[in-house]
């Protein structure tokens, strides 16, 4: 890898990991080992699972209970969703009916996200992710799929396609992190300040939370009371978590973005206010085959916001991969 696509793919980390690590304060100890799963998330999952038909299932991965939502069309193509940083499979709900009929999904609540456990001894840097990853699609998916990452599990789903090429058919970085662009957002800026406005301590967190991350401020304002509990009282853990993906950075010597063979498709919300939109050109330039495309009025939840519109650019991209007889990259 040249020394500038190196310096792209370090950018972010680079930017905000030190100052971050330095500025920001270290979760209790304690509490991160004694936090328990509580949740009204699978109560929403229970009442959508009438209309999509999806249920759930889980299996041990890296000696760790991992959860899933698995259903839609048995005979259509294989498709894995994937959250980003402190949320879960359910995020990806409302985008569900207008996939099911279509295409076999997958959705995962990531390692030591949602319903999947958590291991306060445990990694949780991108690397051991993604092997997670790769171990349970290889006991369990029909490989290879299309796989959609939003936010950090954007990251995951580009190092996911980059490092086991044999699992994927082609991957959607959905307002994904992983680089920086040329311009930055609230949220980065804060980072830099030790100030982290996706992990919320109280009401007023999670309203700021979700207005950052929805350009609709009326559904934010919607959502707030569900959420609560849920942002809230994984604040500990989740400090935890995102200082583990600075601490454990991806490895230089393992593939990263730019090696990237797939059918890739580049999509992300103009009015993101966590990840800026310029991100978006710093993946194309890693990888000059992806599509790119910018979506007007929304913000770093595409499939929350425009959950219709995100579904047809999806079902679109796919189609025409299929079309094209794009070839399955050898492992």
């Amino acid at each position: 890898m040249s020394e500038i696509l190196s310096n792209l793919e370090r950018g972010f980390i680079d930017a905000v990991g030190p100052a971050y690590l330095a500025r920001a304060k270290a979760p209790c100890p304690e509490r991160v080992k004694g936090w328990r799963y509580q949740s009204f998330m699978p109560l929403l999952h229970r009442l959508h699972g009438t209309l999509t038909g999806l249920r759930s299932r889980h299996a041990l991965i890296d000696g760790r209970k991992l959860v899933w939502l698995q259903g839609g069309n048995p005979a259509g193509e294989p498709v894995l969703l994937l959250h980003g940083f402190g949320a879960s499979k359910e995020n990806w709900l409302p985008l569900l009916p207008f996939l099911a009929r279509r295409y076999q999904l997958f959705i995962p609540d990531l390692p030591g996200w949602g319903e999947s456990q958590f291991c306060a001894e445990a990694l949780y840097g991108l690397d051991q992710q993604v092997a997670r990853l790769a171990e349970w699609m290889q006991q369990t998916l029909p490989t290879p799929v299309h796989v959609v990452g939003s936010s950090m599990g954007g990251g995951i789903a580009g190092l996911l396609a980059a490092r086991h090429p044999a699992l994927v058919r082609s991957v959607t970085l959905m307002n994904a992190a992983g680089v920086a662009g040329n311009g930055t957002t609230r949220f980065e800026r804060g980072l830099q300040q030790g100030r982290n406005g996706l992990i919320a301590h109280n009401m007023k967190g999670v309203l700021d939370l979700l207005t950052s991350v929805m350009e609709n401020r009326a559904l934010a304002l919607l959502m707030a009371p569900a959420m609560y509990w849920d942002l809230v009282s994984r604040r500990d853990v989740n400090e935890h978590m995102f200082r583990h993906l600075l601490q454990h950075e991806p490895a230089p010597h393992l593939p990263t973005f730019s090696a990237i063979a797939a059918p890739a498709f580049i999509l992300w919300g103009e009015q993101d206010q966590v990840l800026h939109v310029s991100c978006g050109d710093t993946f194309k330039t890693l990888i000059p085959h992806a599509r790119f495309k910018r979506l007007r009025g929304v913000g770093h939840l595409p499939m929350v916001e425009r959950p219709r519109v995100t579904a047809r650019l999806l079902r679109r991209f796919w189609r025409e991969t299929q079309a094209a007889g794009q070839p399955i990259p050898a492992a």
